[in-house]
């Protein structure tokens, strides 16, 4: 760890801590991490979608109508027999497809199971094959290791975002993910809870500051 995000992070707790504003929220477990189809459903569609109002529906849909559809192989055998599009009420045949892909290539590592899953992600030599799917960047990998209860931090733009209101100005995902963490641990708390307290804290800034009030969550 460089000595310049060793600085950038604690300024970013000196930044948490002299915000009155901002709450540390705990970040609670994925309900379905152990469900195949919700939790490709969530990966794929929360990509540049509003997630409360068309994301999370489609997400608890899938995992309540398909209790016991939980592994790669029941998932793929659910959609031959009623169709991808109709199980998560989705059209757009880009996510459609990079679902299927997703698909195709647990298949073709044999995995099958969420734990499987897990194993295979966290084995650094796999992260390369895992991003060779197309559409899938690091936000994806780091996001789908979240939903399966791993501590660690998915950057998006609100991170972003808050790390410029912190006067940290970096576009680059590894460097800012490395200061968010580290700045974590140095507050003993968890990656998980850092992330979806600034998410929260910037989801709420955004609305505050829309004149339609429109919130965007993803």
């Amino acid at each position: 760890m460089s000595l310049t995000k060793i600085k950038d992070a604690r300024k970013l707790i000196d930044f948490i801590e002299n915000d009155i504003t901002f709450q540390l929220i705990p970040s609670n477990y994925c309900p379905y991490h152990n469900h195949i189809p919700a939790l490709f459903t969530d990966i794929v569609l929360q990509a540049g979608l509003n997630y409360k109002n068309i994301v999370a529906p489609r997400v608890m849909k899938v995992y309540y109508n398909y209790p016991n559809c939980e592994t790669v192989q029941e998932f793929h055998s659910l959609i031959l027999e009623e169709g991808l599009e109709e199980i998560i009420s989705w059209k757009n045949e880009v996510k459609l497809r990079r679902i299927e892909d997703l698909i195709q290539f647990c298949l073709d590592e044999g995995i099958n199971t969420s734990q499987e899953l897990k194993t295979f992600l966290l084995k650094p030599s796999n992260k390369v094959s895992f991003l060779n799917i197309k559409g899938f960047g690091n936000k994806t990998y780091d996001y789908l290791l979240k939903l399966l209860n791993v501590d660690t931090i998915a950057v998006d733009r609100h991170i972003f975002s808050f790390l410029d209101k912190a006067g940290i100005f970096t576009k680059d995902y590894t460097y800012t993910k490395d200061v968010v963490e580290t700045a974590a641990d140095l507050m003993d708390i968890s990656r998980r809870s850092i992330d979806y307290s600034i998410w929260s804290y910037m989801a709420y800034e955004n609305k505050k500051n829309s004149p339609q009030g429109v919130l965007e969550l993803i």
